[in-house]
């Protein structure tokens, strides 16, 4: 159940700018297969991302967020490193099928494919990155919004088992270039709990298809 929820807090996947935009104004995409198709033409063209990211952990129970930050790499198409600098230096390192926490001298190494839970999460995490939604739709509801200048995926778990630990996680694309501005997944609720904790990723000052070194992405 730790790893469970470090595994939670480490999602983010995956990617890049601000996000301070009201969502009220926004509306459902009125052809979704236009959107789609053009995500992965987009998305195709991208074999790295490199960038600085702020990660949020909201609770009801805590009165402040808890904030951290630090540097975030994705190589193509199932390689991913959330670096933390601050408050302390840390890392999580998803390659393949494995996933490595390392806190300090603290080092965790464990087979994603042996949870069935942690590999419906790395689907999420790899179809987002590749483009390729339509993969998503078998196992997740799917709800495409826009405004000016974003677009929101809202992918919620149709998995009763996903469904105890993920109420749903929202992807802020900007419309220029299909990038990840932020990452926001929401536990499920709990009994007693008036809101739902969550976790927001958000990515700045990102570079695309740039040289990442391979020992980035090491597990050993």
């Amino acid at each position: 159940m730790r790893i469970m929820k470090k595994w939670i807090l480490a999602l983010s996947m995956l990617a890049s700018s601000v996000v301070g935009m009201a969502q009220n104004d926004m509306t459902a995409v009125k052809d979704e297969n236009a959107f789609i198709s053009s995500v992965k033409e987009k998305m195709a063209q991208v074999s790295s991302i490199q960038s600085d990211f702020k990660q949020l952990k909201h609770m009801s129970m805590m009165k402040k967020d808890l904030e951290s930050s630090g540097k975030f790499y994705y190589s193509k198409a199932d390689k991913v490193c959330l670096s933390y600098e601050t408050p302390k230096k840390s890392q999580i390192v998803i390659n393949g099928d494995k996933l490595m926490m390392e806190m300090g001298s603290v080092k965790n190494v464990c087979d994603v494919s042996s949870n069935a839970l942690m590999q419906e999460m790395v689907n999420v995490i790899s179809s987002c990155m590749t483009g390729n939604l339509q993969e998503l739709q078998a196992n997740y509801q799917l709800e495409f919004l826009e405004n000016a200048t974003n677009y929101m995926v809202k992918v919620s778990p149709k998995n009763a088992s996903a469904k105890k630990m993920v109420e749903r996680i929202e992807l802020m694309l900007l419309k220029s270039d299909f990038s990840v501005e932020s990452m926001k997944m929401y536990e499920s609720s709990r009994a007693k709990s008036k809101s739902s904790d969550y976790t927001q990723y958000i990515f700045t000052n990102k570079k695309l298809n740039g040289v990442i070194p391979a020992t980035t992405f090491n597990v050993k």
